[in-house]
């Protein structure tokens, strides 16, 4: 096979150019009713729409976004809450459509119901952004593109908090431009909760919760299938089928001050890949297996927190580039009733691509308030594992993949790291200040260091003023540096990509108003991306020399407070530019980003017990991707990413123990891309019924 090779020994120069608790944030004292608000904002003569979303408190909270307990008042950080009435009333079926409405995360979905999104915030690419499942760290180190493998749905899911930038002094490595914590129901009572769904192309769904709870001892079982045919259009999109199974357990005991914490999950997805990682082949098909356990115990004193947390995560992958029941197995090739699968020039498609990895992980923390503030210190290890006949270097001896009839894992890898962290936070009157450091050792990479501060100013009760400076560290994945396939190549020689991040913002708040305004910059070195000549498909990981990032968002809210028929109403807008320097290449994902993003929200009651919400969402990206045509098996070029206006609408019916909704998606059958030369799903209806019953 011919292709064109860059130096991957050398680093890519360009020239500059400007385009046209469970959950480390979570209440430690008392629990209240936060509000999350898409917003959109007229900016100059033209309209752009943004999701932003923040918090509103009623009254005062505790959350960790420091590592000590910090006053959400009084937090210098910019951390979104979205909670389970927000949640609900949103017209989506997965947690991934449900963070597009939030400003400054960018979610690519391939296909429909958030079967595979890659998830970034402010302008960051999919592998900077770590996901967290009640705050246990879920980044698979083989690739970015499974970190969503969650195995809870959305109806497990209590609330969802997300911090906007670097993240390292909080959480270590990889938290490179933002964290995503998503924290599972915590009921107090003995319930059973149902709910099912269906809609067009075959699709339906469903889920079964159990809470058995006492007075010291709480208990969570939800098991939960969604699937469906995919979707057809008149672009004739196919191969976008699936089917998902996710089973997901926890319990908690309460022992004087000792809190113990046990959770464990498994999910199973089988989806097509219509054109997912390459447009030449589009019969790709893939299944995921992800299987993890944590414990926690957290022993709460007057004047300290000391927490011990173990944590192990399997992940197991099958992807098929000419999938199965489209060719069929025949020896040691795939065939279809044409021609034997295969790239062209004698080169056959002999075998499926496989990985394992495993990890675990070990966490150690104090925190402790005394006169001088507060003050946190800690410690953890990890250690990742893969397997493979890709990625990573040849094994001896052969070792067969599990629940597989004819894989074989050739290559493996391994890598781990000793993280140590302090934290201190200081108040006086209306200053408050928050500084620290995380230093990092990789059997790989050596030690790193990402320190920072962040500081806030109290005007009057109503308006403050934050601004923060921090460092992000980002290690490369297996995948970056060793996949080796048709039109992909890895690059061992890979360096971390590191940034620097400035941040300034105002609040004004108001029992029925909310204004929020921020901006950022962030210098990043040696950033990591595929790339690709301009006359070719083959994409390369490289380090870009220098990645300059600025945004700014700004959001105005209204909660009426006596109304009886407005509940929220909300506008925002936000703003992504990144300067590169220049050069005959083409960026895969850290020059593909939203430039401009926006939503309108609207949250309505009807008539007496019926309900509305109205959201639309207004994208516009930079970047481009490749065509394909398909007839000729030729590259014919790049098409621009073109901005497009979503609008969904959900109207529902509800009372104390069971509700009835309809949902309708993409109200306009607008045609538009989120990733590649993928076509998204046109207009959509969809119907669900959800019971609450005491046990």
């Amino acid at each position: 096979m011919n292709r064109k090779v860059l130096i991957t020994k050398e680093i890519i120069t360009f020239k500059k150019w400007s385009s046209k608790s469970w959950s480390v944030f979570s209440s430690l004292g008392k629990q209240i009713k936060i509000a999350l608000l898409p917003l959109s904002y007229f900016l100059g003569s033209f309209l752009t729409l943004s999701a932003q979303t923040d918090t509103i408190s009623i009254e005062d909270v505790q959350i960790i976004s420091a590592r000590v307990p910090t006053l959400q008042s009084e937090s210098a950080r910019v951390i979104y809450t979205i909670e389970k009435n927000e949640i609900e009333a949103m017209p989506v079926h997965s947690l991934q459509d449900l963070i597009e409405y939030v400003s400054n995360v960018d979610v690519r979905q391939r296909g429909t119901e958030g079967i595979q999104a890659d998830i970034s915030i402010r302008g960051g690419n999919f592998e900077q952004t770590l996901i967290l499942l009640n705050g246990f760290k879920m980044n698979d180190a083989q690739t970015g593109h499974h970190n969503m493998n969650l195995p809870v749905d959305i109806e497990s899911v209590e609330k969802i908090e997300i911090l906007q930038g670097p993240g390292n002094r909080i959480f270590g490595i990889n938290a490179y431009s933002g964290a995503i914590n998503f924290i599972t129901n915590t009921e107090t009572a003995k319930k059973l909760k149902l709910s099912f769904f269906a809609g067009q192309n075959n699709y339906f769904g469903g889920n079964i919760g159990l809470f058995f709870n006492q007075k010291t001892w709480k208990n969570h079982l939800s098991v939960s299938q969604k699937t469906s045919d995919g979707y057809l259009s008149k672009d004739s999109i196919n191969n976008t089928d699936f089917k998902t199974l996710n089973i997901f357990y926890e319990t908690k005991y309460k022992y004087k001050n000792i809190n113990f914490i046990i959770q464990t999950g498994f999910s199973n997805k089988s989806f097509g890949a219509n054109s997912f990682y390459t447009p030449k082949y589009p019969w790709q098909y893939e299944n995921t297996k992800t299987f993890f356990a944590g414990y926690k115990t957290i022993k709460k004193g007057k004047k300290y927190n000391f927490v011990k947390s173990f944590f192990w995560r399997r992940h197991q992958d099958r992807f098929e580039l000419f999938r199965e029941d489209k060719y069929i197995r025949k020896g040691n090739y795939f065939i279809n009733n044409k021609d034997t699968a295969g790239f062209g020039s004698g080169y056959f498609y002999k075998s499926h691509n496989y990985h394992k990895t495993n990890l675990i992980s070990s966490i150690l923390k104090y925190d402790i308030k005394t006169i001088a503030g507060k003050t946190g210190i800690g410690a953890e290890y990890r250690h990742v594992f893969i397997k493979s006949n890709v990625l990573g270097n040849e094994m001896e001896h052969t070792i067969d993949v599990p629940f597989e009839k004819y894989g074989k894992y050739t290559k493996d890898a391994d890598r781990y790291n000793v993280n140590l962290y302090a934290e201190h936070v200081f108040k006086y009157k209306s200053f408050l200040v928050a500084g620290g450091f995380s230093s990092n050792y990789n059997s790989d990479f050596n030690w790193h260091t990402a320190g920072g501060i962040d500081a806030s100013y109290n005007f009057t009760n109503n308006l403050k003023i934050f601004t923060s400076l921090n460092q992000a560290l980002r290690l490369p994945t297996f995948t970056d540096l060793y996949y080796d396939g048709p039109i992909n190549k890895g690059n061992p020689d890979l360096m971390p990509e590191t940034a620097i991040t400035y941040e300034l913002g105002l609040k004004y708040r108001k029992k029925w108003l909310r204004i929020d305004i921020t901006s950022f910059k962030r210098n990043g070195k040696n950033t990591i991306d595929w790339v690709r000549l301009s006359d070719t498909v083959d994409w390369q990981a490289q380090n870009i020399t220098e990645l300059s990032t600025f945004g700014a968002d700004i959001s105005v809210s209204y909660i009426p407070i006596k109304s009886k028929l407005l509940k929220k109403l909300s506008f925002s807008y936000s703003y992504i530019n990144i300067s590169k320097q220049s050069g005959n290449y083409i960026s895969k994902y850290a020059l593909d980003y939203l430039k401009h993003k926006a939503i309108f929200s609207s949250h309505l009651k009807l008539y007496k017990r019926i309900y509305t919400s109205f959201n639309i969402r207004y994208e516009d990206r930079e970047g481009s991707f490749a065509v394909y045509n398909l007839s000729e098996e030729k590259y014919i070029g790049e098409q621009k990413y073109k901005a497009f206006i979503l609008a969904d609408l959900k109207v529902y019916w509800k009372n104390r123990n069971w509700e009835i909704y309809s949902v309708i998606n993409n109200i306009s059958d607008s045609k538009y891309y989120e990733f590649g030369n993928i076509l998204m799903p046109g207009r959509q209806f969809k119907l669900g019924v959800r019971f609450n019953f005491n046990l």
